[in-house]
């Protein structure tokens, strides 16, 4: 029997793999993450008919006489090059570029995919919608704190879940307070603070300025007290940035008095204005504004001196009276006095006094109240302890940021709370994915927090991995141990969001690969027919 059938035959039974492997290719065109396979073709065992033989001092070396037995199939290799990314625009769709596999998990049972087709079932775990296996990772603790190093578990993140509240530590204040301004000139900024049960408390800090780089803050809570760090005075240097920031203790709360040291304007229909602060029975700080007019000059010894007075909330721009009368200098003794000697303000009587007086004098007005308190130590972290009603926990808020307020000239007082860290409880509304595989969750109150981190396995040899079907691989012999790590690190690949990974089949090529199959398989054939004619032609010849 002629060699040749027996070459033929085997050609024709390797191009048969060589098609069926690029058939496979190209009717998984379309398959998610599929990797294209390769038939590769060696030669079998020869026949040796005479072996090589080396060269002497009288002949050259002649070469062994061979003939080969055909071919076979010596490897399908699979193709690990990337896919191109289409984009779905499904969150939970994940596309790997680079190296690397998902790990999913079938009961006991591990496998590997680079396709990224996953969702969330009814009860939250993330898994494929193929075949429904869960996709392996980390899950957060209650912190969003990830422990990579951990042992590999399914993710599962409940539909309901719900972030619990934080409580508020630290206040961000920045802006600045205008060189320029007037004395009694206010500022004010208010910010939400959360307590231990994620309740708001409104925070409002107020600053008056009271002297030449000097501004006095107070702080107060809406719904609760504050037991420490309530009230304070800031200094400046002469190059706008904060000298030094102590505690002030006012003498009482809300301010029962208010003293002025008087020395008026004795010149008929003179008007002059000053400016003193208070206290509210809520500890805000406010500033306020006396216009004195003078209707009847003062004569010592012979008429007494009457200025009529008006006093409004400085901040209030509709002028609407707070309290009037009348502060007189009695001509025998040259003492002024009040009638009536108070005003209400945030329901709250406040007493006017006279503390130094002088004479009446014409074209001279000095009217000046200090507002009572004690200067203490210098504030380190310019904490607050608010106590919040209610059962929450007292709170203890540091305001170390309002160091960096400024005094520059030429803008006016602007203060903003820019930030606070609490926040109220929030459920949870969205989930997103970023490029290292981090799940990171979005809540009803505007905050974020990490909830999960898919892992990523790699291989020391991809193509040594078993294809197990539906689009998985599993571990081999030849593989090697799987490498578990996190995308975008340590060799892995980075993970796309809202896209899938294509087929890497090239069609063009295996069009090309298909006509070459076909040619080779036509090849071998026409060997099995010539070698039959030959046979024939050899059995003839007895006839």
């Amino acid at each position: 029997m002629m060699r040749s059938l027996f070459s033929g035959v085997s050609g024709l039974q390797n191009h048969q793999t060589r098609m069926d492997v690029i058939g496979n290719n190209i009717a998984n065109v379309n398959t998610i993450g599929f990797k294209a396979g390769r038939a590769n073709f060696q030669d079998m065992l020869s026949q040796t008919l005479q072996g090589a033989s080396g060269a002497n001092d009288n002949t050259g070396g002649t070469n062994a006489k061979q003939i080969g037995l055909g071919s076979s199939i010596g490897s399908i290799d699979t193709i690990f090059t990337d896919g191109s990314t289409q984009t779905t625009g499904k969150q939970t769709d994940l596309a790997i570029t680079g190296n690397g596999f998902f790990i999913v998990r079938n009961g006991a049972n591990q496998f590997y995919t680079r396709a990224g087709n996953f969702d969330f079932d009814e009860i939250g775990n993330l898994g494929s919608t193929s075949t429904g296996y869960h996709v392996m990772g980390w899950n957060a603790d209650a912190s969003g704190k990830i422990n990579t190093g951990g042992d590999l578990e399914a993710i599962v993140i409940s539909p309901n879940l719900t972030m619990p509240p934080k409580a508020s530590t630290s206040i961000t204040y920045g802006g600045n307070l205008n060189a320029k301004a007037n004395i009694g000139t206010q500022a004010q900024t208010s910010i939400s603070v959360y307590d231990s049960l994620g309740n708001a408390h409104k925070v409002t800090q107020s600053y008056i300025k009271t002297a030449d780089n000097t501004w006095i803050y107070s702080t107060s809570v809406a719904d609760g007290t504050i037991t420490a760090g309530q009230y304070g005075i800031i200094t400046y240097k002469t190059d706008g940035t904060v000298d030094s920031i102590r505690d002030i203790t006012p003498s009482a709360v809300p301010t029962a008095s208010v003293s002025f040291d008087l020395q008026l304007d004795n010149t008929a229909s003179s008007v002059g204005t000053t400016y003193f602060s208070a206290f509210d029975s809520n500890g805000v700080l406010h500033q306020y504004k006396m216009t004195l007019t003078n209707t009847t000059p003062y004569v010592a010894g012979t008429t007494d001196g009457v200025w009529s007075y008006s006093i409004i909330d400085a901040s209030d721009t509709t002028g609407t009276s707070l309290g009037s009368g009348t502060v007189t200098c009695d001509n025998a003794t040259g003492v002024y006095s009040f009638s009536p000697a108070s005003f209400t303000a945030e329901g709250n009587a406040i007493a006017l006094a006279v503390g130094t007086s002088n004479a009446p004098l014409a074209g001279s007005t000095t009217a000046t109240a200090s507002l009572p308190y004690t200067v203490g130590t210098s504030q380190s972290d310019l904490a607050i302890t608010p106590t919040p009603a209610g059962t929450a926990e007292n709170m203890v808020i540091s305001r170390s940021s309002m160091a960096e307020i400024t005094q520059y000239g030429g803008t006016t007082s602007t203060i903003a709370a820019a930030d606070q860290d609490g926040y109220t409880a929030g459920s949870l509304q969205k989930k997103s994915i970023d490029g290292t595989g981090t799940i990171i969750g979005t809540f009803s109150n505007n905050e974020t927090m990490v909830l999960a981190q898919i892992a990523m396995a790699n291989f020391s040899n991809p193509g040594g991995l078993t294809k197990a079907g539906d689009n998985m691989y599993v571990q081999s012999n030849n593989s090697g141990e799987p490498l578990i790590g996190t995308a975008d690190s340590g060799g892995l690949g980075k993970i796309t969001a809202s896209a899938l990974e294509m087929s890497n089949v090239d069609l063009s090529q295996e069009f090309s690969n298909m006509i070459i199959t076909q040619r080779g398989f036509q090849a071998n054939s026409k060997i099995i027919t010539t070698s039959d004619e030959m046979l024939e032609i050899l059995a003839n010849l007895k006839r």
